[in-house]
């Protein structure tokens, strides 16, 4: 298992101080999320432009507000993970998708604050993150104190 030390060498980047450099990377299965990315679990496309994460890395993107970069990397021992980039032609939110084998995992790399995500065996689409505009000038006003909605919020 990696410890966010060893995750963080293969990028050639150090702990930052806010993070504890023995500390093992929880494998998750489940959605994730490392600053502007979802791993998010699906099914993965069909596609013969699947390729294998060498161990070396694949760049995913580089982050937007601070232009640091996500890298994925095999796990210890995980030979068979792969990556297939978007083909554009989806929601423009998806960046690619990986692909873990049973008993292998993956790991992916902020090189900055955010340290290193494991992710274990199955299929996911990596997302871009991103917030809905809201328009709240529209929205109706109350006199103050009057708030009358579901989740008991009042007006200042």
């Amino acid at each position: 298992m990696h410890t966010y030390a060893t995750a963080l060498k293969l990028i050639g980047v150090t702990v930052p101080g806010h993070l504890t450099a023995d500390a093992e990377v929880p494998i998750l299965t489940g959605p994730q999320a490392q600053g502007d990315l979802l791993v998010i679990p699906t099914g993965a496309p069909r596609s013969k432009d699947w390729r294998t994460v060498p161990a070396t890395g694949v760049r995913v993107v580089r982050g937007e507000a601070t232009g640091n970069t996500h890298w994925l990397h095999p796990g210890f021992d995980s030979p068979g993970v792969s990556w297939l980039p978007a083909s554009g032609q989806e929601d423009g939110l998806a960046v690619g998708h990986l692909r873990v084998p049973g008993g292998q995992t993956a790991l992916l790399i902020h090189t900055d604050e955010h340290g290193a995500n494991g992710i274990g065996p199955g299929e996911y689409v990596i997302n871009r993150k991103r917030q809905a505009k809201v328009a709240f000038d529209a929205a109706p006003r109350t006199a103050s104190g009057t708030s009358h909605d579901l989740f008991g919020l009042v007006d200042d």
